[in-house]
């Protein structure tokens, strides 16, 4: 469907709004870039040697119990506490921008939103759980600084997507803020799909499940490229579930979009072909996804495939500047999982729930677009 037409589910900034991104976008990169390269040059240059004489150990083996001491160190300098100056502001600009184009153009989507709904002969489904309670580390924070978090409602709606539109709204920003050149709004799931058949043979799944889906961009696009298969996608936030019904009925694409818990989920043993996700894992407690490894394995039928990708911050993939820079987002920036994501062992969660150890993979995986990796894992499950 035409970006620029008004059945579009997506937002459509104006002109001004447009020249704002761009230079909120770079503002970001010089900030995610430039500036972090010189506070990595100036620890290793000023600081580094002094600190491991102190510390009477060497920082080179990236040993996570390190990170105190450079954190420590780097909190005092004031190129560090102009990163995280610029840092704070840039995610502030992002979300003020998304604002005035949602004030302008969430009529619009509402409209949408309603003749969606009375179709006659919808395509997929969408099922939100009156008796559902969103798990508290979701439900109770603003990730990525998202105002009113993901989870948001407003008492007024009866189908409120605003937590959609800002979600959306942010991804026009936040990722190619980080480096990330492919256009906003187009999923990833063709470069997925092609590591997937890399690793696992080519698939011609019946029922995928698509996990943490959010806004159902990439659950949308797994149905284009498998249209013979049925669709699932999970989450625990209605306001996101309810943009990707409403985007999915727009394009009559056919996806059935369930509010749950992965880490509890409902569906019977063994009763999918695929199980998939798009960072997914680094925004959930490590509870929680030790518990969903375990359902995923539990829901995969026999010969099935488990395959998630994600960001690649494990410690020890990672510097330890790196690491204390994350910290610093957990901490402010609206990323308060990111390094009990870090530290979590998949490769052990996998064998904790059963997963034989010779069909997991667990490594990096070259972005096709901007730069660094995605950190990929999963398994087949043996007929």
């Amino acid at each position: 469907m035409d970006r620029h037409s008004g059945k579009e589910v997506y937002l459509h900034p104006t002109h001004d709004e447009l020249s704002r991104q761009a230079f909120i976008i770079k503002f970001k990169q010089k900030v995610n870039f430039n500036l972090q390269d010189k506070i990595k040059d100036h620890f290793n240059n000023k600081i580094k040697d002094d600190l491991e004489l102190e510390i009477k150990e060497s920082l080179d083996d990236l040993n996570r119990e390190h990170r105190k001491f450079v954190k420590d160190k780097l909190s005092e300098e004031y190129l560090f506490k102009a990163w995280s100056s610029l840092t704070w502001i840039s995610q502030g600009m992002m979300w003020n921008c998304v604002e005035d184009t949602i004030d302008h153009d969430l009529p619009r989507l509402n409209k949408l939103a309603s003749e969606v709904l009375d179709k006659n002969d919808p395509k997929g489904s969408i099922l939100l759980k009156d008796n559902f309670t969103p798990p508290s580390n979701i439900a109770k924070v603003e990730i990525h600084r998202q105002p009113g978090g993901f989870c948001y409602e407003r008492d007024n709606e009866d189908f409120d997507i605003m937590a959609g539109a800002r979600y959306t709204g942010g991804s026009m920003v936040y990722g190619a803020g980080k480096g990330r050149t492919a256009n906003a709004g187009y999923p990833p799931t063709p470069y997925l799909i092609e590591i997937l058949e890399k690793e696992f043979g080519e698939q011609k799944p019946k029922r995928i499940l698509d996990i943490g889906c959010g806004t159902g961009l990439t659950t949308i696009s797994y149905a284009k490229h498998f249209p013979e298969s049925e669709v699932y996608g999970i989450d625990v936030a209605k306001g996101l579930l309810r943009w990707g019904h409403i985007k999915a009925e727009s394009e009559g694409i056919p996806v059935h979009f369930v509010q749950m818990n992965s880490s509890e989920m409902d569906f019977e043993d063994e009763s999918f072909d695929l199980v998939v996700s798009t960072i997914w894992g680094h925004e959930t407690t490590p509870t929680i996804l030790k518990n969903s490894i375990a359902e995923i394995w539990r829901i995969l039928k026999p010969g099935g495939i488990s395959f998630h990708v994600d960001v690649p911050n494990q410690a020890g993939y990672q510097g330890l500047v790196d690491q204390v820079l994350n910290d610093w987002q957990i901490r402010n920036n609206g990323e308060p999982f990111w390094m009990g994501w870090a530290d979590s062992d998949l490769s052990k969660l996998m064998d904790l729930a059963g997963y034989p150890k010779e069909s997991q993979i667990t490594g990096y995986r070259a972005r096709p677009f901007g730069t660094g990796e995605w950190f990929v894992h999963g398994a087949k499950k043996h007929n």
